[in-house]
């Protein structure tokens, strides 16, 4: 009977160890992934500051470097340029619609008014010139009004944010309007009546939220677009803040698309694999929200690490089981 309670005593001390190294493992794997995933995005925030250091320089405010000096809203009632206080300032829109932007100004004499939009600090329109190749925006001012719209047609998930009309006024004066992008609607018909049937089109990218990928190797991502309703238009791909097509300047870029009724597939391939490819990987529909996997490039023995990292879990559980079955043949035994 001693002998048996001292086996039993050895096994249950040998199942809590497994869980409690198990537990440290996972522990220790979670904070490698939070230190890999922050080394990424400060890697992303480097390259937006200096995307926007880039567009500061070679004009990121009108007329040149922003106005240091402080900037207001402007005041009602005097022969300041003002803007129209009931403006609104909260706009939502369809995807795949048209979104006008509204801007009333007043006691406008030689001032510019431009549209700039936030996320980027990037001059849309100056005037009733537009200052973007993407011929998706332009200005809509009625001759001899005050109202300066930024419109914005069709609309896709990746316009939401922020935009500023500004007044070149000293100091100069500017009113955000944020822009939000509602999910596509169909209209269904039920006994002759008809109701709006709110449809999201899924995107998805065919593996796990990160990746890891040798150094040398070839990156290649899928992302597949359910589409219950209408066409998701053009698919982007972007690593960070950075569009990734033929044309990047990283080069060795490619890309595929197949479409069906029923399913957009893009792929994405990036040959010849560095650490400076690692980033947030975003497949971005024209008409529906976008996906995200994080890449993270690894040297050979990195990579092996990593995997038997990923296999130590696994491992401790085939264990614990082992234990586990142990105690209760042994408590069988003992209680027939």
């Amino acid at each position: 009977m001693l002998t048996k309670y001292v086996i039993f005593s050895i096994v249950l001390l040998l199942t809590v160890t497994t869980h409690i190294t198990r537990g440290m493992e996972e522990s220790r794997q979670e904070e490698a992934k939070a230190e890999r995933r922050k080394k990424t995005q400060q890697q992303e925030e480097q390259e937006q500051e200096e995307q926007k250091k880039r567009k500061i320089s070679g004009g990121g405010g009108v007329g040149g470097k922003p106005d240091p000096k402080r900037i207001t809203w402007g005041r009602p009632q005097t022969d300041r340029a003002y803007f129209h206080p009931d403006t609104q300032k909260n706009i939502t829109v369809i995807v795949g619609q048209k979104a006008m932007l509204p801007c009333t100004v007043f006691n406008i004499e030689q001032e510019d008014v431009s549209w700039i939009r936030q996320r980027d600090l990037h001059i849309l329109t100056v005037g009733i010139f537009t200052y973007t190749s993407d011929d998706r925006f332009k200005v809509y001012h009625p001759e001899k009004s005050s109202d300066w719209y930024l419109e914005i047609n069709p609309v896709t998930f990746r316009d939401a944010g922020v935009y500023e009309c500004q007044v070149s006024t000293s100091p100069k004066i500017f009113l955000p309007v944020s822009l939000t992008v509602d999910v596509v609607q169909q209209q269904t018909s039920i006994h002759g009546s008809s109701i709006l049937d709110p449809k999201l089109q899924e995107t998805k990218i065919a593996s796990p939220t990160e990746i890891f990928v040798q150094n040398g190797s070839t990156i290649s991502l899928t992302c597949i677009v359910n589409s219950q309703t209408e066409s998701v238009g053009s698919v982007k791909w972007f690593r960070g803040p950075m569009e990734l097509d033929y044309d990047s300047p990283r080069g060795g870029v490619s890309l595929e698309v197949e479409k069906t009724p029923a399913r957009t597939t893009s792929k994405l391939f990036l040959t010849r694999a560095t650490r400076r490819d690692s980033g947030n990987y975003t497949c971005a529909p024209q008409h529906a929200d976008p996906a995200t996997v994080l890449v993270q490039v690894v040297n050979g023995e990195e990579s092996a690490a990593v995997q038997a990292a990923n296999n130590v879990s696994g491992q401790y559980d085939r264990g614990a089981l082992g234990s586990t079955l142990l105690l209760l043949l042994l408590l069988y035994h003992q209680h027939p």
